[in-house]
Protein backbone atom coordinates (compact mmCIF):
# COMPACT_ATOMS: atom_id res chain seq x y z
CA UNK A 1 0.00 0.00 0.00
CA UNK A 2 1.61 3.07 -1.07
CA UNK A 3 1.13 6.03 1.30
CA UNK A 4 0.70 10.02 0.08
CA UNK A 5 2.93 12.39 1.20
CA UNK A 6 1.63 16.39 1.07
CA UNK A 7 2.22 17.98 -1.53
CA UNK A 8 3.26 21.25 0.70
CA UNK A 9 6.41 22.29 2.68
CA UNK A 10 6.56 21.79 6.20
CA UNK A 11 5.54 25.72 6.72
CA UNK A 12 2.59 25.79 4.25
CA UNK A 13 1.09 28.63 6.88
CA UNK A 14 4.50 30.56 7.49
CA UNK A 15 7.98 30.13 7.32
CA UNK A 16 9.32 32.17 10.53
CA UNK A 17 13.27 33.30 10.01
CA UNK A 18 14.93 33.78 12.94
CA UNK A 19 18.99 34.82 13.54
CA UNK A 20 19.70 33.34 16.82
CA UNK A 21 23.18 35.02 18.71
CA UNK A 22 24.75 31.81 20.26
CA UNK A 23 27.35 30.20 17.80
CA UNK A 24 25.70 27.12 18.88
CA UNK A 25 22.07 27.19 19.12
CA UNK A 26 20.04 24.30 21.21
CA UNK A 27 16.75 25.59 23.40
CA UNK A 28 15.38 28.00 20.51
CA UNK A 29 14.36 25.14 18.55
CA UNK A 30 13.57 23.11 20.39
CA UNK A 31 10.65 25.12 22.52
CA UNK A 32 9.70 26.40 19.26
CA UNK A 33 8.10 23.17 17.47
CA UNK A 34 6.59 22.72 21.47
CA UNK A 35 4.90 25.59 20.86
CA UNK A 36 3.92 26.87 17.06
CA UNK A 37 1.09 24.88 15.58
CA UNK A 38 1.55 22.52 12.54
CA UNK A 39 2.48 24.01 9.53
CA UNK A 40 4.63 26.70 10.95
CA UNK A 41 8.32 25.97 10.59
CA UNK A 42 11.30 27.34 11.58
CA UNK A 43 14.27 28.88 9.03
CA UNK A 44 17.35 29.78 11.68
CA UNK A 45 21.12 31.09 11.19
CA UNK A 46 23.28 30.66 14.20
CA UNK A 47 25.49 33.62 14.70
CA UNK A 48 29.06 34.27 16.78
CA UNK A 49 28.32 34.79 20.24
CA UNK A 50 30.51 32.64 22.58
CA UNK A 51 31.24 35.25 25.28
CA UNK A 52 29.67 38.46 23.94
CA UNK A 53 32.32 40.51 23.03
CA UNK A 54 32.13 43.86 21.40
CA UNK A 55 33.83 42.14 18.34
CA UNK A 56 31.23 39.14 18.52
CA UNK A 57 28.37 41.33 18.67
CA UNK A 58 29.63 43.73 15.84
CA UNK A 59 30.30 40.28 13.66
CA UNK A 60 26.95 38.86 14.57
CA UNK A 61 25.35 42.08 13.24
CA UNK A 62 26.65 41.83 10.15
CA UNK A 63 25.61 38.38 9.53
CA UNK A 64 22.25 39.21 10.82
CA UNK A 65 21.63 41.52 7.63
CA UNK A 66 23.21 39.06 5.19
CA UNK A 67 20.87 36.16 6.86
CA UNK A 68 17.66 38.21 6.46
CA UNK A 69 18.48 38.86 2.81
CA UNK A 70 19.31 35.23 2.31
CA UNK A 71 16.24 34.19 4.76
CA UNK A 72 13.98 36.86 1.85
CA UNK A 73 15.52 34.29 -0.40
CA UNK A 74 14.65 31.35 0.57
CA UNK A 75 11.02 32.38 0.68
CA UNK A 76 10.75 33.24 4.55
CA UNK A 77 7.16 35.47 5.85
CA UNK A 78 9.05 37.27 8.75
CA UNK A 79 12.29 37.88 9.90
CA UNK A 80 13.15 37.68 13.29
CA UNK A 81 16.88 39.50 14.65
CA UNK A 82 17.50 37.91 17.79
CA UNK A 83 19.47 39.43 20.76
CA UNK A 84 18.87 42.54 22.33
CA UNK A 85 22.77 43.35 22.38
CA UNK A 86 22.66 42.62 18.96
CA UNK A 87 20.02 45.00 18.02
CA UNK A 88 20.95 48.21 19.99
CA UNK A 89 24.52 47.83 19.10
CA UNK A 90 23.94 50.49 16.51
CA UNK A 91 22.51 52.55 19.13
CA UNK A 92 19.03 52.28 20.87
CA UNK A 93 17.52 55.53 18.46
CA UNK A 94 19.00 52.97 16.02
CA UNK A 95 16.87 49.91 16.37
CA UNK A 96 13.53 50.85 15.20
CA UNK A 97 14.72 52.49 12.09
CA UNK A 98 17.13 49.65 11.16
CA UNK A 99 13.59 47.33 11.00
CA UNK A 100 11.79 50.09 8.81
CA UNK A 101 15.31 50.09 6.33
CA UNK A 102 14.98 46.37 6.22
CA UNK A 103 11.24 46.08 5.79
CA UNK A 104 11.56 48.90 3.11
CA UNK A 105 15.09 46.98 1.42
CA UNK A 106 13.63 43.77 1.68
CA UNK A 107 9.92 44.24 0.85
CA UNK A 108 9.03 41.53 4.04
CA UNK A 109 8.00 42.06 7.54
CA UNK A 110 10.88 42.26 9.93
CA UNK A 111 10.75 42.24 13.74
CA UNK A 112 13.65 41.90 16.60
CA UNK A 113 13.82 40.31 20.06
CA UNK A 114 13.45 43.95 21.44
CA UNK A 115 10.73 45.30 19.37
CA UNK A 116 8.28 41.89 20.10
CA UNK A 117 9.42 41.99 23.84
CA UNK A 118 8.62 46.09 24.20
CA UNK A 119 5.25 45.59 22.02
CA UNK A 120 4.14 42.27 24.40
CA UNK A 121 5.11 44.02 27.41
CA UNK A 122 2.73 47.13 26.25
CA UNK A 123 -0.46 44.91 25.89
CA UNK A 124 0.24 42.69 28.95
CA UNK A 125 0.03 46.43 30.54
CA UNK A 126 3.44 45.31 32.16
CA UNK A 127 4.65 48.06 34.93
CA UNK A 128 6.27 46.69 37.97
CA UNK A 129 8.35 43.81 36.89
CA UNK A 130 11.15 41.22 37.85
CA UNK A 131 14.17 39.83 35.57
CA UNK A 132 15.24 36.20 35.98
CA UNK A 133 17.86 35.37 33.21
CA UNK A 134 20.33 32.16 32.69
CA UNK A 135 23.45 34.16 32.58
CA UNK A 136 26.00 35.33 35.41
CA UNK A 137 24.66 37.18 38.41
CA UNK A 138 27.50 40.10 37.03
CA UNK A 139 25.18 40.29 33.69
CA UNK A 140 21.97 40.89 35.57
CA UNK A 141 22.36 45.00 35.53
CA UNK A 142 22.94 44.93 32.22
CA UNK A 143 20.14 42.63 31.10
CA UNK A 144 17.57 44.13 33.66
CA UNK A 145 17.72 47.71 32.13
CA UNK A 146 16.15 45.96 29.04
CA UNK A 147 12.87 46.50 30.52
CA UNK A 148 13.75 50.48 30.73
CA UNK A 149 13.04 50.99 27.07
CA UNK A 150 10.05 49.05 27.59
CA UNK A 151 8.26 51.17 29.74
CA UNK A 152 8.43 49.56 33.08
CA UNK A 153 10.74 49.27 36.36
CA UNK A 154 12.84 46.79 37.67
CA UNK A 155 11.91 45.81 41.11
CA UNK A 156 14.29 43.07 41.24
CA UNK A 157 16.25 41.15 39.30
CA UNK A 158 18.45 37.89 39.58
CA UNK A 159 20.56 35.44 37.14
CA UNK A 160 20.98 31.41 37.06
CA UNK A 161 24.78 32.02 36.80
CA UNK A 162 26.02 30.43 33.34
CA UNK A 163 28.64 31.67 30.90
CA UNK A 164 26.96 32.41 27.96
CA UNK A 165 27.96 28.98 25.92
CA UNK A 166 26.54 27.13 29.09
CA UNK A 167 23.03 28.14 28.52
CA UNK A 168 21.51 25.44 26.81
CA UNK A 169 22.21 23.26 29.40
CA UNK A 170 20.20 25.16 32.54
CA UNK A 171 17.76 22.90 34.43
CA UNK A 172 14.34 23.04 33.26
CA UNK A 173 12.67 24.27 36.15
CA UNK A 174 15.23 26.84 36.64
CA UNK A 175 12.65 29.71 35.58
CA UNK A 176 10.53 28.47 38.00
CA UNK A 177 12.62 28.56 40.91
CA UNK A 178 14.02 32.35 40.18
CA UNK A 179 10.81 33.30 39.54
CA UNK A 180 9.38 32.35 42.99
CA UNK A 181 12.35 33.74 44.75
CA UNK A 182 11.72 37.48 42.93
CA UNK A 183 8.07 37.32 43.39
CA UNK A 184 8.30 36.41 47.54
CA UNK A 185 10.54 39.14 47.58
CA UNK A 186 8.66 41.76 45.46
CA UNK A 187 4.91 40.59 45.68
CA UNK A 188 4.19 43.84 44.08
CA UNK A 189 5.25 43.11 41.05
CA UNK A 190 2.97 42.55 37.89
CA UNK A 191 4.86 40.52 35.63
CA UNK A 192 7.93 38.17 35.78
CA UNK A 193 10.25 38.42 32.08
CA UNK A 194 12.35 36.09 31.47
CA UNK A 195 14.85 37.25 28.60
CA UNK A 196 16.93 35.63 26.24
CA UNK A 197 15.22 32.49 24.18
CA UNK A 198 18.15 30.07 24.44
CA UNK A 199 16.94 28.61 27.65
CA UNK A 200 14.26 26.68 29.16
CA UNK A 201 11.28 29.42 30.17
CA UNK A 202 7.74 27.62 27.69
CA UNK A 203 7.13 25.08 31.04
CA UNK A 204 7.19 27.90 33.81
CA UNK A 205 4.66 30.29 32.10
CA UNK A 206 1.71 28.79 32.91
CA UNK A 207 2.54 27.71 36.44
CA UNK A 208 3.84 31.32 37.50
CA UNK A 209 0.93 33.00 35.90
CA UNK A 210 -1.36 30.81 37.91
CA UNK A 211 0.68 30.37 41.25
CA UNK A 212 1.29 34.32 41.70
CA UNK A 213 -1.84 35.56 39.26
CA UNK A 214 0.80 38.02 37.28
CA UNK A 215 1.66 38.08 33.68
CA UNK A 216 4.95 36.17 32.67
CA UNK A 217 6.90 36.96 29.32
CA UNK A 218 9.44 35.04 27.72
CA UNK A 219 11.55 36.12 25.15
CA UNK A 220 11.04 32.95 22.82
CA UNK A 221 7.25 33.27 23.83
CA UNK A 222 7.31 36.97 22.77
CA UNK A 223 8.85 36.26 19.75
CA UNK A 224 7.11 33.63 18.52
CA UNK A 225 3.80 35.42 19.21
CA UNK A 226 4.62 38.29 17.53
CA UNK A 227 5.54 36.47 14.22
CA UNK A 228 2.33 34.63 14.17
CA UNK A 229 0.20 37.37 14.87
CA UNK A 230 2.25 39.32 12.22
CA UNK A 231 1.51 36.95 9.64
CA UNK A 232 -2.31 36.61 10.54
CA UNK A 233 -1.86 33.20 12.27
CA UNK A 234 -4.25 34.01 15.48
CA UNK A 235 -4.35 30.75 17.07
CA UNK A 236 -5.37 30.93 20.86
CA UNK A 237 -2.60 28.59 22.10
CA UNK A 238 -2.68 27.06 25.52
CA UNK A 239 -0.07 26.36 27.95
CA UNK A 240 1.89 29.41 26.83
CA UNK A 241 0.41 32.52 29.03
CA UNK A 242 -2.22 35.06 28.90
CA UNK A 243 -0.31 36.80 25.24
CA UNK A 244 -1.36 33.70 23.62
CA UNK A 245 -4.51 33.16 25.15
CA UNK A 246 -6.09 36.92 24.80
CA UNK A 247 -3.75 38.63 21.95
Amino acid sequence: MSIEVPHQPYGWRARIGYTSPPLTTEVFPYEFYKLVPDGVSLVVTSLAITVRSKEEIDQSYEISMKAAREMKAAGCNIICLGGVPINVSRGQANADQMIKDLESDLGIMVSTSQSAQTKAAKLLGAKKVVVAHPYAQKDTERIAGYSDHMGCVTLGAMGWGNDFNKIGGTPRDAAVIMGRKLMQAHPEADTIMFPSPHWPTLEAIDVLEAEFKVNVMSALQVIVWDALRRVGIDDKIQGAGRLFREF
